[in-house]
């Protein structure tokens, strides 16, 4: 996972994180007063999932970290990757939400403060090894409302992944074009479209018809024109996580349907 890449396909003006953009944008760049921004590092941000983001956090959070412009790009696709993914950390509900603009404000005032106020100082002094242990200890909690994926299906959509992710580690927008890919990749047989009797398991709710118009609706987030941008904006998040739990039904109906057969 580029984390740089995933901020650029998924950040919104509207959003928090909007903020550090510009810092994003330029971490490989230095200013020449004669000639403006030129690329001079290779810098790069890249995550295998939700689990090693969460590592590399604690690792910034570390009592000896310098935040250069390298580890503050870190620091903001960070929070924003894992916010986006529904993360929160239980003793700071709010860091990956809205971090501050200057890294430190957290892993040094905020956690200083925080360990010092369960008494863990030593007549003020925070010792490198208590803070250390502190970061050790955060929990980081995600807050999905989706419905729970099973493990069979989540092997699925990691076989017809790009970058092979597991379902939860997706951006909305990418699970529901994975979701639109997986219902195709279960119904394709032979080249040709299967038609699994639905009423065996979803009492009218789900139709054939239902299956196709879904998939219809959902094809502007498997492609990437200006057209298919555009039309993914005019839905709100709360109709892209319904479109995500419907989407996940669907799928989760076709798989019963098609073991039966």
């Amino acid at each position: 996972m580029d984390l740089k890449e995933f901020y650029f396909q998924n950040i919104k003006e509207s959003e928090y994180h909007y903020r550090f953009r510009n810092s994003i944008d330029n971490v490989n760049k230095t200013f020449n007063v004669f000639v403006g921004y030129e690329e001079t590092e290779n810098y790069e941000f890249e995550v295998y999932d939700a689990e090693e983001a969460i590592t590399k956090f604690r690792e910034l959070c570390q009592p000896d970290v310098n935040f250069s412009g390298e580890n503050k790009c870190w620091f903001y696709l960070i929070t924003y990757y894992l916010h986006t993914l529904g993360y929160e950390i239980r003793e700071f509900p709010r860091i990956l939400a809205r971090p501050p603009v200057e890294p430190t404000d957290f892993t040094y005032g905020d956690i200083r403060n925080r360990i010092i106020a369960q008494g863990g100082d030593d007549n003020g002094t925070v010792r490198y090894a208590t803070r250390r242990s502190f970061v050790a200890g955060l929990t980081f909690e995600q807050k999905s409302c989706h419905i729970e994926v099973g493990d069979s299906i989540n092997q699925k959509f990691i076989e017809i992944s790009t970058r092979q992710a597991s379902f939860n580690s997706m951006s909305t927008d990418e699970k529901l074009a994975e979701i639109a890919n997986l219902i195709e990749n279960m119904l394709k047989r032979d080249g040709k479209f299967v038609t699994p009797d639905y009423s065996k398991v979803c009492c009218g709710f789900i139709t054939d018809s239902v299956v196709k118009d879904y998939r219809k609706k959902m094809q502007c987030f498997r492609h990437c024109s200006d057209e298919a941008i555009g039309e993914r904006k005019t839905y709100s998040e709360e109709q892209k996580n319904f479109f995500v739990d419907y989407g996940l039904t669907i799928v989760k109906a076709i798989h019963s349907l098609l073991q039966k057969r």
